[in-house]
């Protein structure tokens, strides 16, 4: 009976850690139906559940992690199947990580807590060296009401990760009051009630930072989408033909009209010939159009040789000569994409060995290497601007950088062809989304399939292209009247930059408490009871 009973918790517990991990899943983009956004907060209820229950074991945390990862991350199974099951079994640690912090802490401290601890779990996972994977964040859920978004513009996604992981928890304690007395009914609602203030509060404060609206004239963008996948191209005069009838001609159509655009964006990994950085700064490298007058410039995204290795660029191109005016460097790169992550850790030999494995697998080694951020760019009428490739638009550092440095507007140039039009693009939509709130400023983006779209400093999407992976037909032209930013950080920017790893150094601080207490309670434990003696019985020992 009690083997009976022992077997059907052990199945409960799985069965609500996968459910847990899934709906997390559910709420972010791809979210699988509308008001979808809302499953996060029993997601996170059923997490906080299962990190301080007393007889819920560890390994469940860390499957409710696997099951949130295993769905999100599914379209990157269409690039690569292996990294796709390392970024799951890899990933729930991290959600065993916060499990661990929470259960350091005393009862009254749990719901705060859980969220410093999962806020520091989701930060970490997006900055780690070599593996950083900042998708699937909870917040996220909420890119299409971004007025629920706001309190990314006071302290990014930490604190929009923590706020809502404290309501969350704040239900359940409220829950146990009603269930056990425990904790006490007028403190579970006095805290939910707190956690619910801080939450608004915290929207309504990112709204009144925000800058005011300049008044100056908006660009006029537009950008190329040329509907088909670069690396599935079977050869290179094949890749010049897409090139000429996919981005150069209907580039030079948009320049032929009686208004034509201040800036034309071609997407990442859209230029095929190789440059270098010689070649730039010596002013003999060409992207030449055959059109266009001085009004309008170019941005388009390609591949720069430096010392070290390539480096995907945008280059921001000068017509109707072709020469290139500036670059701006990808920043982060993608694990396993564009590099092979963590060979540092092993030994040379083994290293080696994986570098010739994944090159005769794949067919190319991923040798790609990070540049610099470089000054803004420049329309023709003097705006500046900044650009983020692709995977730079995951990250707030990037982008805050950018518009600290003067840019007026932002411009994403991405190549998510790898993914076959899985959840990957809808996730770096919200994220751009993410990154309009945090640095108050507009954001365009420009992909080879999907998803292209404009958003404002409100993180509103003003207009986009209907989502329809390669391989298409013909290209496709978002053409977008785009607002101007401040041009410079927003009020809050200091404490963005701060939140992420002060959450990071207190869960550390917890966990490091939490183990030197268990130390001493082992050490206590192995210390023998009695007094030291011969073990004889005699006066004073039970002896006659």
């Amino acid at each position: 009976m009690n083997d009976g009973r022992w077997s059907g918790r052990v199945w409960s517990g799985r069965l609500w850690s996968v459910t847990g991990g899934l709906l997390l899943g559910f709420a972010p983009p791809p979210a699988v139906a509308p008001f979808a956004e809302w499953l996060v907060l029993p997601a996170l209820m059923i997490w906080f559940t299962l990190a301080t229950g007393e007889r819920r074991p560890w390994w469940h945390c860390y499957l409710f992690g696997c099951a949130h990862m295993a769905w999100f991350s599914w379209s990157v199974t269409h690039a690569f199947v292996p990294p796709y099951f390392a970024i799951v079994l890899l990933g729930g640690i991290y959600y065993l990580g916060a499990a661990a912090v929470v259960r350091a802490l005393p009862a009254s401290w749990h719901v705060p807590g859980f969220a410093l601890a999962s806020a520091a779990m989701f930060w970490l996972r997006s900055v780690i060296p070599d593996i950083h994977y900042p998708h699937g964040q909870p917040c996220h859920a909420f890119w299409q009401t971004p007025w629920l978004l706001r309190s990314v513009a006071v302290g990014g996604e930490p604190l929009a990760n923590a706020l809502l992981a404290g309501v969350a928890a704040a239900l359940v304690a409220v829950g146990r009051s009603w269930r056990c007395g425990l904790p006490r009914w007028r403190l579970a609602w006095a805290g939910l009630l707190a956690a619910v203030a801080l939450w608004l509060g915290a929207n309504l404060l990112g709204l009144a930072v925000r800058p005011e609206p300049t008044g100056a004239e908006p660009v006029r963008v537009h950008c190329v989408e040329p509907g088909y996948r670069p690396h599935e191209v079977a050869s290179w005069q094949e890749l010049r033909r897409l090139l000429r009838e996919r981005l150069v001609a209907p580039s030079r159509r948009d320049l032929r009209a009686d208004e034509p655009p201040d800036l034309i964006v071609w997407p990442e990994s859209s230029w095929p010939e190789r440059l270098t950085v010689a070649d730039i700064d010596g002013g003999r490298a060409r992207v030449p159009l055959g059109g266009g007058t001085a009004r309008t410039r170019l941005v388009v995204g390609g591949d720069v040789d430096g010392e070290r290795g390539p480096t995907p660029t945008a280059l921001l191109v000068e017509l109707p000569g072709g020469r290139i005016l500036g670059r701006q460097d990808k920043q982060y790169l993608v694990p396993g994409g564009e590099f092979l992550p963590l060979l540092f850790l092993l030994p040379r030999g083994f290293a080696d060995w994986l570098v010739d494995a994944v090159a005769e697998l794949v067919g190319a080694l991923p040798r790609c290497v990070p540049g610099a951020a470089g000054p803004p760019l420049a329309t023709s009428g003097g705006v500046p601007f900044g650009t983020l490739m692709c995977y730079d638009n995951a990250f707030a550092g990037p982008a805050r950088d950018r518009v600290t440095a003067g840019a007026q507007f932002l411009v994403v140039l991405s190549n998510e062809s790898w993914f076959d039009g899985g959840g990957e693009l809808a996730q770096l939509m919200a994220m751009s989304v993410v990154r309009a709130l945090e640095t108050a400023t507009p954001v365009v983006r420009c992909t080879t399939d999907g998803w292209s779209g404009a958003i404002d400093a409100d993180g509103r999407v003003l207009a986009e292209l209907e989502l329809a992976p390669a391989p298409r037909p013909e290209a496709r032209i978002l053409r977008v009247l785009l607002p101007r930013g401040p041009g410079r950080a927003p009020p809050m920017a200091w404490l963005q930059r701060l939140l992420g790893p002060l959450f990071g150094i207190l869960a550390a601080v917890a966990l490091a408490h939490a183990l030197v207490r268990w130390v001493r309670i082992r050490t206590a434990k192995s210390v023998p009871s009695g007094s030291a003696g011969s073990g004889r019985p005699g006066p004073g020992r039970g002896g006659s």
